[in-house]
């Protein structure tokens, strides 16, 4: 509350009052009526701060309202960027844990690989199916399948052989495949798949 000068008479009027006393003239500057923060704003300040904080902003909420609705909106919403800078941390020291735990590669030679197929094909699949290997070996052709897909078929140089590595490729490294030669030795990375006639390698890459 406070003293004021009637802008009519001039006579001193408090700023509660809703009239001058002394000439009658509605008070322009009367103090508005003081609000409360009711249980449903408390609430709602409470839950959505960053919504329902605005609410204490309105004429007749004390500063001690406005104060305390603030000051949780600013530390909620410091908690929530505390809780995305430790998301962004586990997310990207994951992906560092995944890099560095990349497979290695089997280096292996075609004769042997070849030969433990031919010799038992269940021990061969334990040592290398579904693994990375790196071999080396003669190309004997060059072709596609029935589904299209690009593969060059490895092995010793021996003739007639059964079975050989059937390298399977996509069709990005087409323009490496276009400029190979049969009878060329070839360096491979692939993924062995098992033995059917041949024995498979997908996902093959040229090294």
């Amino acid at each position: 509350m406070a003293i004021i000068k009637c802008s009519d008479c001039g006579n001193d009027i408090s700023t509660s009052a809703a009239t001058c006393p002394h000439c009658g003239r509605p008070n322009d500057n009367q103090d508005p009526p003081k609000r409360s923060v009711g249980v449903l704003l408390g609430l709602g300040i409470f839950l959505l701060p960053i919504i329902f904080s605005w609410f204490t902003l309105r004429k007749g909420h004390t500063k001690k309202a406005k104060v305390t609705a603030f000051t949780w909106l600013a530390l909620t919403m410091g908690i929530g960027l505390a809780e995305d800078g430790v998301d962004y941390y586990i997310e990207t020291s994951s992906h560092h844990e995944d890099n560095s735990s990349q497979e290695i590669a089997l280096n292996v030679s075609i004769e042997k690989l070849l030969s433990d197929y031919e010799n038992n094909e269940i021990g061969a699949d334990a040592r290398y199916k579904d693994r990375i290997i790196m071999t080396r070996g003669i190309i004997s052709s060059i072709k596609k399948d029935i589904m299209g897909t690009s593969y060059v078929t490895l092995g010793t140089g021996a003739q007639f052989q059964i079975p050989e590595l059937q390298a399977m490729f996509d069709d990005s490294t087409n323009s490496e495949l276009s400029r190979l030669n049969k009878g060329s030795n070839l360096t491979v990375a692939c993924r062995i798949d098992g033995l059917m006639m041949n024995v498979i390698a997908r996902d093959c890459s040229i090294m």
